[in-house]
């Protein structure tokens, strides 16, 4: 019989089977729910198992007749001698629609003592016993929730139940890919060489806790903007990236994701943080011209802060000053602001300490904080994308109650998380 025989042959007795399948769940929903239709919930569950364990009888016998990998003899063996063809082998591979057994030829090389088999390398299951599509389920879910919940998830809504421990491994394992160190090709992303109007470029850090500690994570956030009708400003495409590496390393990344979405060409490069001296410093070697812009929540919370130390907090006094000091910076009056900190007279060592600080930060962010003039070119004045990315990507799934990450494991859901949100994959996975 040929192959085409047989597929046909095949064909003939699944519509049987499936035929005979379908009328016996449709005769046994039927009479369940005419006498107790407040059963629905169970019968549908019991039909989509009985519909999965058909669709896995069916995957199984497509797989049988795509054949059994069986390549001669003999076959070229990666190490450069040859493999020999050794019998046919049978294994149990899940899939998203229960296990089902594939028997594929094997090879065994004498020289290397590698042993392969050529369907597992090109069924994508070579070393695993998950199909793409259950892989691709475990790494969707545990981007989103931790490893248990993601067992739980997994099998309740899909009937597929792996440990905990392997749900860590293969979601690891798929976070790992986009390491920037194991895609050297990938890390010099293309520049993007399309008009742009804005381009924001901003970050921020935050901590995950790790065996060794708490380490710090740092996370970019790059998005295009315009000015509406209104002449408010919007936000378009936005993309995030992170790592949990130094400075220098996370400027040269930042510098690449922003080529990507259209450095060279953007009309305004606009780059949004909260004073911290490390952003200045890599927009300065970035991005140089770049329009830089202080956060204006961070910028008023230190008004805030100074107006309770030196007035009390929540007092009439402190809102008084605060609101008079916010009007001024409002107006991108910085040096007044500056000079009103320096009729303050506070008493304690605290309170003093806290108003230096301030001074110190008004003063050497004063360029960075021309509010009128920044509200005038239609552009945004707060860095909450990046701060919303931080809590998000890594506070929501990286910092739960009990959670104690491996350096290794906190980077590879990170970069999972981050390739999740920003649709790199699973769609385009390999062109990310």
């Amino acid at each position: 019989m040929t192959s085409s025989e047989a597929l046909e042959a095949a064909v003939r007795e699944a519509r049987r089977r499936a035929a005979d399948e379908a009328e016996r769940m449709l005769r046994e929903g039927a009479k369940a729910l005419r006498g107790s239709p407040e059963r629905l919930g169970e019968v549908e569950k019991g039909l989509r198992n009985e519909a999965l364990k058909a669709g896995g009888s069916i995957l199984g016998q497509a797989m049988a007749l795509a054949g059994n990998g069986y390549e001669g003899s003999r076959r070229a063996c990666a190490c450069g001698k040859t493999q020999k063809y050794m019998n046919d082998r049978e294994r149990e591979v899940v899939t998203l629609l229960g296990v089902v057994r594939l028997k594929r030829s094997y090879y065994w090389c004498a020289a290397c003592h590698r042993a392969e088999a050529p369907l597992d390398v090109r069924l994508q299951i070579e070393g695993t016993p998950f199909t793409p599509g259950v892989r691709e389920m475990i790494g969707r879910v545990d981007a989103e929730v931790a490893f248990e919940r993601g067992r739980e998830l997994m099998g309740a809504l899909a009937n597929v139940w792996v440990s905990k421990r392997t749900h860590e491994q293969v979601a690891e394992g798929i976070g790992a890919e986009f390491l920037p160190e194991r895609r050297p090709e990938k890390r010099a992303l293309p520049a993007n060489r399309r008009a742009v109007d804005q381009l924001y470029l901003s970050a921020d850090g935050t901590t995950a806790p790790t065996l060794d500690g708490w380490r710090e994570v740092k996370i970019g956030a790059i998005f295009e903007g315009h000015r509406g009708r209104d002449g408010e400003p919007r936000r378009d495409a936005t993309r995030y990236f992170g790592d949990v590496t130094d400075s220098e390393a996370f400027g040269e990344r930042w510098y690449q994701v922003a080529r990507s979405m259209g450095l060279e060409d953007a009309h305004r490069v606009i780059v949004l943080g909260d004073g911290a001296a490390w952003i200045w410093n890599l927009a300065e070697l970035h991005f140089p011209g770049a329009i830089q812009i202080v956060d204006w929540f961070h910028a008023t919370e230190r008004l805030w802060i100074v107006a309770c130390a030196c007035f009390g907090e929540g007092t009439p006094e402190a809102r008084a000053w605060e609101k008079a000091a916010e009007d001024l910076l409002a107006g991108g009056r910085v040096e007044r602001v500056l000079r009103r900190m320096a009729r303050l007279r506070p008493r304690r060592a605290e309170a003093k300490e806290l108003l230096r600080e301030a001074q110190g930060y008004f003063r050497n962010n004063a360029a960075r904080m021309r509010y009128d003039r920044f509200r005038r070119l239609g552009l945004f004045i707060g860095s909450g994308v990046v701060e919303a990315g931080c809590k998000h990507i890594v506070g929501a799934r990286l910092k739960q109650s009990g959670m104690r990450w491996s350096h290794e494991g906190l980077r590879s859901i990170l970069h999972l998380r981050l390739a999740v949100l920003n649709g790199d994959w699973p769609q385009q996975r390999d062109a990310a």
